[in-house]
């Protein structure tokens, strides 16, 4: 009972940072519990276990999938896949099939102008940068001038295209990885549609085996600027496994978004205190489905002497 109640307890925290959510009635049921028995009515007492057990249902519902990821890492795959709600991956298609529909091939910024007319007629909104982000993401990608980009998280192909329109440099390249084979093929489709082929690599695979895979896959030893937008629950796991890999190089760029909605406060926390990042963010307010103030954290790599990243 301490343990769920503690759990809980964690979770309202995380959850108040993250999206506002409380449950705040749930801990207090929970720990009337661990109150004298002569304390409550039988009605209290009653109405206090059908709400534990209840809790507990839920707690043990919420932390199954958690534990079986952990114990089995290989079934990651599957289980995403299969809590990613229909509608995200079918507002994928709608937005790619809206694109190749309307717009002349062949044009980015037609397509990227297509893909923000879309997601406004859309009900619950579209998953992509959107244009004020997309305007720093495009002020970083001019600015740094990168060669190898690696983006976790395609979904329908926006962010990739907006990044590799603006590289520069002769055999530069954005290399995205996505988990969902729809969402893969719907990137790839929207890729041919804006004629990027020789500028935009999808790759399905989940972002930790992409980013295990990376090296051999592409020849590439370190990359320059990453784009990280995929499962917020992996923001910190797969930076630490691009360190680990020496992957990241002194100067290489990493961008975060959504930090401040739904909110990645382990992200957050590591990238501002870690001696190894110098780390700006940058406040956006969102619109359209959802209302809400959101943050994009801009990291540089600085390089350390530790066994985990590369400092050079």
């Amino acid at each position: 009972l301490n343990d769920i109640v503690e759990s809980l307890a964690g979770e309202d925290r995380r959850s108040q940072q993250q999206n506002g959510s409380n449950y705040g009635m749930k801990i207090y049921v929970l720990q009337n519990l661990r109150r004298e028995p002569s304390l409550l009515s039988v009605q209290e007492s009653k109405q206090v276990k059908m709400d534990a057990t209840t809790a507990a249902i839920v707690a043990a519902l919420v932390s199954a999938p958690v534990a079986c990821v952990a114990l089995f890492p290989s079934i990651r795959k599957w289980l995403l896949l299969a809590v990613m709600p229909g509608f995200i991956r079918r507002g994928a298609l709608g937005a790619v099939r809206h694109i190749t529909q309307t717009c002349e091939p062949n044009n980015p910024d037609l397509a990227l102008k297509c893909a923000l007319e879309y997601a406004h007629s859309c009900t619950l909104g579209l998953m992509h940068v959107g244009e004020e982000k997309g305007a720093l993401l495009d002020e970083l990608i001019a600015s740094n001038d990168p060669s190898a980009v690696l983006e976790l998280g395609a979904y329908f192909g926006y962010s990739a295209i907006r990044m590799a329109r603006l590289l520069k440099k002769p055999g530069a390249k954005v290399y995205s990885l996505e988990i969902s084979p729809e969402c893969t093929e719907a990137s790839r489709e929207l890729v041919r549609h804006c004629g990027l082929q020789d500028r935009v690599e999808i790759i399905n695979e989940p972002s930790g085996e992409g980013i295990e895979h990376f090296q051999s896959r592409t020849g590439i030893d370190r990359v320059d600027f990453v784009f990280i937008d995929h499962f917020k629950d992996f923001y910190l796991e797969d930076l630490k496994r691009l360190e680990a890999l020496g992957l990241l190089r002194r100067g290489t760029v990493i961008v975060a978004d959504n930090i401040g909605f739904p909110g990645v406060p382990d992200y957050l926390e590591y990238v501002t205190s870690s001696p190894a990042y110098a780390t700006t963010l940058h406040p956006f307010k969102l619109t359209g489905a959802v209302m809400k103030e959101d943050t994009v954290a801009v990291s540089i790599f600085q390089g350390h002497t530790g066994l985990t990243a590369v400092d050079a």
